[in-house]
């Protein structure tokens, strides 16, 4: 079974503090572009961040036990949700050039025994939200970091890369926002 786990509690301070998962590219928010992106591999799909309607059927939402945090206690606090998954996806909620397909690429990599996680090659280096783990090495490295903890210590010393082009793109700045309704544009 593979769950989902999406964060969408940051702050995004660089966006001025607004809502980022609620904002809107090519007419969906981005919370529900990355969900339904997730929806078709995923047999459970959770949100770590404030509840949301979405037009997305079946998610959990659920919040960390303290915010601001960190990337690392919200994917605990989901983990706590995909009980019984053998996959997890680690998502970002502001990823909107995302597709199932990019997905499936993430979790073809783990039909290698020998691979724990792989993730999307982000400029070079292993994006670690945007990722496909083993659930159980994961929980073991949750469980052994806390807050403030660079989520990049979630990810085995040598996961596999995975190219996704340009779905790695993250909002983060009002220019990310743009540049994705420009590329959703071009198809």
């Amino acid at each position: 079974m593979v769950g989902g786990v999406v964060l969408a509690g940051g702050a995004a301070r660089r966006m001025g503090g607004v809502d980022k998962a609620a904002l809107l590219v090519g007419g969906l928010a981005l919370l529900d572009r990355v969900l339904a992106a997730a929806r078709p591999v995923c047999d459970r799909l959770v949100v770590v961040g404030p509840v949301r309607p979405t037009a997305v059927d079946g998610v959990t939402f659920v919040m960390e036990a303290v915010r601001g945090g960190g990337p690392v206690p919200a994917i605990a606090a989901g983990l706590t949700e995909v009980v019984g998954c053998d996959v997890v996806l680690v998502l970002a909620a502001d990823l909107p050039l995302l597709t199932a397909d990019h997905l499936r690429g993430l979790l073809a990599a783990l039909d290698d025994p020998d691979v724990e996680a792989a993730a999307a090659d982000d400029e070079g280096g292993p994006n670690p939200l945007l990722a496909a783990y083993r659930a159980a090495p994961l929980r073991s490295r949750a469980a052994d970091l806390g807050a403030g903890a660079a989520a990049t210590r979630l990810l085995p010393r040598s996961p596999a890369l995975v190219d996704l082009g340009p779905a790695t793109l993250n909002v983060n700045r009002a220019s990310d926002l743009a540049a994705a309704e420009r590329l959703l544009a071009q198809g």
